[in-house]
């Protein structure tokens, strides 16, 4: 047995590695599990870069294309921007063992390949909002926005035109973007210029340490090698970091963590412990990035922490039964977003500590539905999370109604959406499961937790013929009814809910409306008339949603 050097990481360019990924020199073994990261993930990950932090390391083997090591496949996408390469154009490639999310996350943004990502029906192109980057906010400044937004995309395109507003897939190459910097905008002046121009060079710049394996090194090695990777080659977390930090003081913050998850395991498994520290940083004045939380721990002694952990604790779970009792999310799957637990905690906190009146409470829930309908936490979440924190105690201290929320109105929400990951999609099915979602056959309240989200117009019937997937043509539905309509048209499934209800029609109405169907939609619903139904539920969704955004929300219902 002869002895093998041990694998070193040298330093590579990140945009060299995903150019060869365009050329499918660098491939994916097939065991690899496919790409799974979501918009958020890709966000954090082009605003890392952009910020020079540290991404983590690859694990790649160098193998012949003819004869592989490992059968492989090309990153996903790249049929849709490079059909004509093939792998085997090489004579050798480069298969990605550790890194294959992060490498195929780049490859999203600055190539834009027309596919999906995970849980949605429609791509996502990404862009870097100028204004903000060069106030330094980056978190706010990386978006990611699905092509069905129309609303939100026809922004960014106007943005782009106004060259307030790059494409990512400008930071591939530098000729498109030095042409644009210095020859087609005519909007930033020199010191503007040269902090954009950093932010491409950064990108362009951006060095990852590469471990390289050769195929001498023994499959049955690579595979150990490889196994052991997924295992333990997890980047440090916040948590983890925070943990190390802590020790020393005494404080064992994991078995904090599962002191939590074992007394309340109804939300162990929507919120992270980040969420706890988050909390922490924002009562503590700070917003709640890595390098300001750290800090603040520094400043805590054991027993401050501990008791700062308690009230972050309560705080997140008022947070998260105000979220399922009061807006509607009887299940996880239908909180518009996880991450603005941290804010409304904060709030809850505050308020709690104020002795806070009825009013209060309804700009809370003001704050909370316009930030879902208007998408706000799609991006920037640590900095809109502490200036929302502020705005709102603002405005409940000193009638300061922040801006944005002023101009929140329902006729501005896109109703027309189909993706289900989507706020505004989730935030419909919210006002739905508040309203009852009563039974269509029998009229009593549904067991909301395991009501299907389905079609009214069946998918099955009308699909060629309308957009049945937008959330106009949504609702939840019980197990045993929607079996029971499956691909019936609308008028004759009504049939039978009339009978159901004895016959009676406005009984049967009633029953409709928790569902935002109205009488205009139910008559539209008897004619199988699909544009005209979506019209009239339309109108029902956008009233109730002014309704929250002005205020009247009201408490909801009881399952």
């Amino acid at each position: 047995m002869h002895d093998k050097e041990t694998p070193k990481a040298n330093p590579e360019n990140l945009l060299k590695i995903v150019q060869e990924a365009y050329e499918a020199k660098v491939v994916v073994p097939e065991f690899q599990r496919s790409f799974v990261w979501e918009r958020n993930d890709i966000q954090e990950l082009l605003t890392s870069i952009l910020q020079g932090y540290f991404v983590g390391s690859f694990l790649m083997l160098d193998t012949p294309s003819s004869k592989p090591m490992f059968p492989f496949r090309t990153i996903e996408g790249l049929e849709r921007v490079n059909s004509n390469v093939r792998p085997d154009q090489h004579n050798m490639v480069r298969l990605v063992l550790d890194g294959q999310q992060r490498i195929t996350s780049i490859f999203y943004a600055l190539y834009s390949p027309d596919i999906p990502l995970r849980w949605t029906k429609y791509p996502y192109k990404f862009y870097l909002l100028l204004e903000a980057a060069l106030n330094g906010n980056l978190e706010e400044a990386v978006v990611g926005i699905s092509v069905q937004d129309r609303r939100r995309m026809s922004e960014v395109r106007e943005l782009v035109k106004n060259h307030r507003a790059l494409p990512f897939t400008f930071f591939r190459e530098s000729s498109t973007f030095y042409r644009w910097l210095y020859s087609e905008q005519q909007v930033w002046g020199d010191e503007a210029r040269s902090i954009i121009e950093q932010l491409f060079r950064r990108i362009q710049n951006f060095m990852i340490p590469v471990v390289s394996l050769s195929p001498d090194a023994g499959t049955d090695n690579i595979v150990n090698i490889f196994e052991r990777i997924n295992r333990t080659g997890v980047s440090l977390s916040l948590f983890d970091l925070v943990v190390a930090r802590l020790y020393p003081k005494g404080v064992r913050l994991r078995d904090l963590w599962d002191a939590f998850k074992n007394e309340h395991e109804a939300f162990a498994d929507i919120i992270s412990p980040e969420f706890l520290l988050k909390v922490i940083a924002i009562l503590e004045g700070k917003e709640p990035r890595k390098g300001n939380l750290l800090e603040i721990l520094d400043g805590l002694d054991a027993k401050k922490f501990e008791a700062r952990w308690k009230g972050a604790e309560d705080a997140v779970c008022a947070a998260c039964k105000r979220i399922e009792k009061q807006y509607g999310a009887y299940d996880k799957a239908w909180i518009p977003y996880t991450t603005m637990i941290v804010p409304l905690a904060v709030l809850l906190h505050r308020l709690k500590e104020m002795r806070a009146g009825e009013e209060a409470y309804r700009k809370v829930d003001r704050w909370y539905w316009a930030s879902v309908f208007t998408q706000r936490y799609d991006s920037g979440v640590d900095t809109k999370s502490y200036q929302d924190v502020r705005d709102v105690i603002s405005w409940i201290t000193e009638g300061l109604e922040p801006d944005w929320l002023r101009r929140a109105t329902a006729e501005a929400v896109d109703l027309s959406i189909a993706e289900r990951r989507s706020a505004v999609y989730k935030g419909v099915i919210c006002l739905i499961l508040r309203e009852g979602a009563r039974d269509f056959l029998t009229g009593q309240q549904a067991n909301l937790n395991t009501c299907q989200d389905d079609h009214i117009f069946p998918r099955g019937v009308y699909n060629e013929t309308y957009p049945v997937d937008v959330v106009l043509n949504r609702t939840l539905i019980s197990r045993e009814t929607n079996n029971k309509k499956r691909d019936k048209h609308p008028s004759e499934f009504l049939e039978e809910c009339l009978s159901g209800h004895n016959h009676d029609e406005a009984r049967l109405l009633d029953t409709l409306r928790t569902h935002f169907i109205t009488r205009d939609a139910y008559e539209a619903l008897k004619q199988n008339d699909f544009e005209a139904f979506v019209k009239y539920r339309e109108e029902a969704l956008k009233k109730a949603i002014q309704t929250v955004l002005t205020g009247g929300c009201g408490d909801a219902k009881s399952r």
